[in-house]
Parts: structure tokens; sequence; C-alpha cells
């Protein structure tokens, strides 16, 4: 009877979601935002127990991600918490749809409204039933077998979305090569050009000191331009999409999949180049949004990604426009094909680490950042510690002609697990004694936009928008990589190193810049370029290893003048200077705004002018003054909100400007 009834149970469901096909896995990264914006939501209803407004959030999400086990399974505890006799439909759905875990459902507290009802126990059987199945509508994953030196193709089966970290996941496994790792050598010998390294390479591959680039993967993102020839790689796996991801144009730009256990070289020759948001590849992974997070992500995951800096570094009359700098990519100086040495270079460092080596690097995620290190490291005229910790060695761009391979795969050669260097992880610091104060957009300076541009582990750009002449900031570096005790250090490799003081912040436990803490202030007034602050981290037994960034942003277009005492006088924002500024990061305006003071020095508020006429004025709260009384003092102000307007000049085609938000109030 119990059989029969599940059967049935089976079939009804089978039924309801007839109708509700599970997105294909290519549409992910479009819904994926929207998805984490509507998780956060329902954490904060379930902070306050509302049911209701729970209940309203999960089917907006399953609108966005139909057939969605975990939605359905939200949505289920929802109802369940009001006994609602749809909860266990709900439910069903879910457990059709994937959700599978049948020990969690039966222990659910939500479902205590409904565990008495006979349904609910056959559902929690149905789901154990189902354990290891696919749900209705999703493919089934099945890892791929590849050969080492083979192509991998990424399609329906063996790509999996990871909801938490918003990126793709590749299911494969690579066979063990049946010939031995030496008998590479010949085949490196056939296919590798000659080089000043190629020689030594294949001679630790013959003697069985290298590991090779044998489960090497190597992935290109644009479309064919500037190719690998993997065939000078022996070993190397060469990753291609099926047609419907190739459709889905996920094949193409910045890189979205995770490889499990595999060191990862991937490279793209591409850059907008037209409309006022031209940019490379390099600049885009700063300036669009939630790009520097998944770079940095893939970069602690054993990813190197190398992209040309094209027209974003050494042009005439532009210069350096990146608005930082980070190591989770390797800029190189020209356009296409600039960036296959440094990819080459790479691969031949990997193929000359030892198996442990190659390994242990592998295994504590290091691949990204110790490339990195020994790309840097390595550079023709960097021969000493000193020279290391000096902007020589890291530059925005850097320039083919200062690699030094042999060097490189020489260096790589002789590194021992023990010997690899951590990577620095840094946050900005909020505490009791440190709490965070940021100026608020709109208020104490115009703009809509935040101050911070991004937040990583390896790299933070502040944008330095607000009017202060001097400010200061408290960050804080971790060492991932290494179970032994870290040592710090910071130092100036970009920018006027004499406009920046770093100390040790006052009242942090171990609070010196060698443990971790650095309270860095940035005197603004009088600085021109970007600020680069790298972060090293070292062990007893490691040189100092790759930096990572925290960089401070002075807008371009910005004319600004101080007062003797360091208070802000006036800032043009019209771009009197004609100097290239990127719209990414403040849009065109054709004001300027000049300050005013009480006899104390206590600001009072700002008048705005175009073209040398004033048009309005502004308290220190960045209202909008609409009354004074015969004194002159403000009586009236009306809040403004700042955002895009559309231009007749087809060069700017969006200029920011700014418009009363809601009613006058009484100024006090």
């Amino acid at each position: 009877m119990k059989k029969l009834a599940l059967a049935f149970l089976f079939a009804a469901a089978a039924a309801v979601a007839a109708d509700e096909k599970p997105l294909p896995v290519w549409r992910m990264p479009q819904v994926w935002p929207r998805h984490v914006q509507l998780r956060q939501q329902l954490i904060d209803v379930l902070r306050r127990g509302d049911a209701a407004r729970m209940e309203e959030i999960c089917r907006e999400a399953l609108n966005v991600l139909p057939g969605d086990a975990t939605w359905h399974y939200n949505l289920a505890c929802a109802l369940a918490k009001r006994a609602a006799p749809s909860a266990l439909d709900e439910l069903d759905k879910a457990i059709e749809f994937g959700f599978h875990d049948a020990d969690s459902i039966a222990k659910d507290a939500d479902f205590a409204g409904v565990r008495e009802n006979p349904r609910f126990a056959e559902l929690v059987e149905k789901a154990r039933s189902l354990k290891g199945k696919p749900g209705r509508g999703h493919p089934e994953i099945r890892p791929s077998v590849v050969m080492p030196g083979s192509t991998l193709t990424l399609n329906e089966t063996n790509m999996a979305w990871n909801f938490n970290i918003g990126v793709f996941e590749a299911r494969f496994n690579i066979i063990e090569p049946v010939a031995p790792i030496a008998s590479q050598a010949n085949s490196f010998k056939k296919s590798t050009p000659n080089s000043p390294e190629r020689s030594s390479v294949i001679e630790w591959i013959s003697d069985d000191t290298a590991a090779g680039n044998i489960g090497d993967v190597y992935v290109n993102r644009d479309l064919g331009h500037s190719p690998l020839n993997v065939g000078d790689f022996p070993g190397i796996i060469n990753v291609k999409y099926c047609s419907a991801a190739h459709a889905a144009k996920l094949d193409v730009d910045h890189p979205n999949t995770l490889f499990p256990n595999c060191a990862v070289f991937a490279n793209i020759s591409r850059a907008r180049t037209k409309g006022p948001f031209w940019r490379s590849t390099g600049r885009a992974s700063f300036t669009d949004p939630g790009l520097a997070p998944r770079m940095d992500l893939l970069y602690l995951n054993n990813q190197l990604l190398v992209v040309p800096a094209h027209m974003d570094y050494g042009k005439k009359d532009i210069g350096d426009v990146f608005p930082g700098s980070a190591p989770f990519h390797l800029v190189s100086v020209g356009s296409s094909w600039s960036d296959q040495p440094f990819l080459r270079a790479a691969l031949s460092a990997s193929a000359s680490f030892t198996r442990q080596t190659k390994q242990s690097i592998i295994r504590r995620h290091l691949m990204g950042p110790t490339l990195q290190w020994l790309l840097r490291r390595t550079r023709r005229n960097i021969d000493s510690e000193s020279d290391y910790l000096s902007p020589l060695a890291h530059p925005t761009a850097f320039e083919s002609r200062s690699l030094d391979t042999l060097r490189l795969v020489e260096k790589a050669h002789a590194l021992r697990p023990e010997l690899v260097p951590p990577v620095v992880l840094l946050n900005i610091v909020n505490s009791r004694l440190h709490p965070l104060h940021y100026p608020v957009a709109g208020r104490d300076y115009p703009d809509a936009a935040p101050e911070i541009l991004y937040v990583t582990s390896s790299a933070i750009c502040i944008v330095l928008r607000a009017p202060e002449g001097e400010r200061t900031f408290l960050f804080r570096a971790r060492a991932f990589g290494t179970d032994g005790n870290a040592s710090f250090t910071w130092r100036v490799v970009h920018g006027d190193a004499s406009a920046v003081k770093i100390q040790a912040p006052a009242g942090e436990t171990n609070a010196i810049p060698e443990k971790g803490f650095a309270q860095i202030t940035i005197d603004r007034r009088n600085i021109k370029e970007r600020i680069d602050v790298a972060c090293f981290a070292k062990t007893d037994d490691t040189e100092w290893g790759a930096p990572s960034f925290v960089s401070f942003f002075p807008i371009p277009q910005e004319a600004r003048e101080y007062r003797p005492d360091g208070k802000i006088k006036s800032i043009d924002y019209s771009n009197p200077e004609g100097v290239y500024s990127d719209p990414a990061v403040a849009l065109p305006r054709h004001w300027k705004d000049t300050y005013s003071y009480d006899d104390a020095g206590k600001m009072l508020g700002w008048t705005r002018s175009y073209n040398g006429r004033d048009t309005a004025s502004f308290t220190a709260a960045g209202d909008r003054i609409v009354e004074r009384n015969a004194d002159g003092k403000p009586t009236k102000a009306v809040h403004v909100r700042y955002a895009p307007r559309s231009s007749s000049d087809k060069l700017e085609p969006l200029v920011l400007s700014y418009l009363d938000d809601g009613e006058p109030f009484d100024v006090k």
C-alpha cells in the first residue's frame, strides 16, 4: 500500500511540475545577481520571523529562477510556518527539482505545523529514494574524463553553477599518463621553439626533476584572437566551449569558471574601442560591477590571467589611466599578442616546478600568487630584496623586454614547498577604536557613487572624492597559504611617496605594520596621480611574496585648491586642464564649487558656479539653499539627488546632474 501511495505521489508531482522548467546553466550569470539580493532579503526577513514576507520573496525568486529546488523548499517552509496546506505541495516540488536531503527535511522545525500530516512522511521517503539522482529538468552532471594534452569541452553535463560564489565549476578528471613524465622531454624537444630556457626545461623533465605541464589548463577568452600554441606545452589541457555556451557568450572576456586542483592559464587580447567607455579588459576588471571580486576569487584558486593594456597605458597624451593595481591579473604593455610572452613564461615556470612543489602550490591555492611573485622577482634589474620592494618590480603594466625567462624557470625549479611565500589578504578595519567613517555620497561630496570602487582580498581601490586635504585609513593584512608566523611590510610602489604616511595604529593589539596593521594617511592636496601601496608577507623560510595593493585614486578632471590650513577652498569639476578622466569612475560635470567658512574655520557650505556665474548655494550638509533671511543666513533648503543625465554632446552621452529630492525644510 505504501509503495502505491508513493507511486501516486511521484505521478502527481510530475504533473504539477511539468509546466515549470529550470533555466539552463548558461542563464545563471544573468539571474545570479538578483538571486543574491533576494537571498539577503530572505535572511533579513528570517531574523524578523515574517513568514508572509518570506513567502513573497520566495515567489519572486521562483519567477527569476523557475525550477530551483532550494527556493521551492524555502517557500514550503514559509507556508508551513502558518500551517498552510499548500506547504506540502511546495515541498513536493522542491524534492522533484532536486532537494533530496531527507534527514534535513525530517528535522526541519519549520515543518512542525504539517509534520503530523501522513503526506509529510511520504515526502521524506520520496526524497530519500531520489538521493543521488538529478532533479526534474536538470541534466545529470557527469565529470568528463580527459587525457593530458587533450581538449576539454565544457557543456551542460560537466558544468555546474555555484550559487554561493557566482561562478561555474568544471567537473572533470584527468587520467594519469601511462608514460613517465620524463617522456615529455621528447615532446618538448619537438615542439618548443628555441628560447633561453628551453634546454633547461627539457633537461629537468628528462631527469624527472620537473613536473612539466601535465594537468595544466589553458583557457582562451578572446575567441581565438590570441591563442596559445598548446602544442608547445605537452600535457596541457585546452578548454573549449559547446555551441550553447558560445551562443551565450560565456567563452569570451573575463574568466568565469573554477577548475579544481589545476593550474589555470588564461589570456584575453580584447578591448572596448568605441564610445566614451572605451577601455582594456584589464581596466574593465576594476570598473565593471562585480568583476574585481570574481577575478580575485579565481586568482586565489590557482588561476593566472594575462591581458594587454592596449590604450590604457603608455600612450601619448593619455598615460596610465588605470584606477588601481591588482595581482589578480597581469597587464602587458601593448595591444593584441603582447600577452603571449607572459603567458608562455608563466607556463614555462609551471613546467619547471618539481612535482612535489607544484602539488603543494596547487593544494594551497597559491599558483596565481606564486607566478606573480616569480614574474616580478625575476624581472631584469630586480636583483635585491630592496629592488623587489620598490616601484621597479611593480609597474601597472609589464613590458616583455623586462622578462628574464631563464632566470624565471631556474628560480621556479629551485623552489621547494617550504619556500613558497604566503599571499596577503587585505581588509579595511572597522573596530571599536577605529570605527569606519566613510564620506556620504551626495552629502559630503557631489556624486551618487561611493568612494570605494572595489574591495577584494588582494586589491582595494578608494576614489578620493571627498574634499578633505588629509585622509586616514586603517587596513589589516593576513597571511594566506602558511601555517607559520608571517611578517608584513607596506611600501609605496606607485605615485608620490612623499604624500603617504604609513604608521602603526594606536590602541590595536600587536598594532605595528609588521603584524599586519597599517594606518595610511594620504595628503590629498597636491597629488595628481594614483597612489599604490603594496603589502607583502613572508615567513622565516621564505622571501617576500606577491604584493596585494591598496590604491588611492584622485579624479584627474578635478582642479582643487586648498587653504593654508589644509581645508578645501574650491574644486573645479569641469576639467579645466582637459585631461582624460574615466567616466566609469566619475561622470563629467561642468561646475565649480567654492567653499565658505566662519571665523572659527567651520565649513558653512559652498557656492556652485557654471562658466563663472553663481547658480546655486549649498549647506555644509549638501542641501541646496532655497531661502535666506535678511542677514543672508539660510532658512530653508532642499535635499538634492545626483544622477546621470543625457548630454547633447556625442562624446559625452552622460553627464552628472542633480535635482531636488523632496520638499524644502527649515534649516536649523
